[in-house]
């Protein structure tokens, strides 16, 4: 009898290792995907960003003209532009 006690006492022992050992895993694995969340969102501004300064990009050329001086002029106001808008997501995603 005292043997029959025993071996029920260390199943359940076993099984309240397993369980906790589960839970710990449970929580690592969350904690992971919280972080793999977190830097998806990162890479989704980024990439949004980067779009932006493609088109941005993709309109000054389309804008050149013959003109070296004005071309300069209108790259310099568009980098302006960039900035600003770089300024203001970054305010946003405070």
């Amino acid at each position: 009898m005292k043997n029959l006690v025993e071996n029920i006492e260390k199943k359940v022992n076993k099984l309240i290792q397993l369980y906790q050992s589960a839970q710990k895993e449970k929580e690592e694995t969350l904690t992971e995907n919280n972080q793999l969340i977190s830097d998806l969102s990162d890479k989704d501004k980024i990439i949004n960003s980067l779009e932006e300064k493609i088109k941005l990009l993709r309109i000054t050329k389309s804008v050149s003209t013959q003109d070296d001086e004005k071309n300069k002029e209108s790259r310099q106001k568009i980098n302006e532009y960039v900035r600003e808008i770089d300024k203001c997501i970054a305010l946003l995603n405070k």
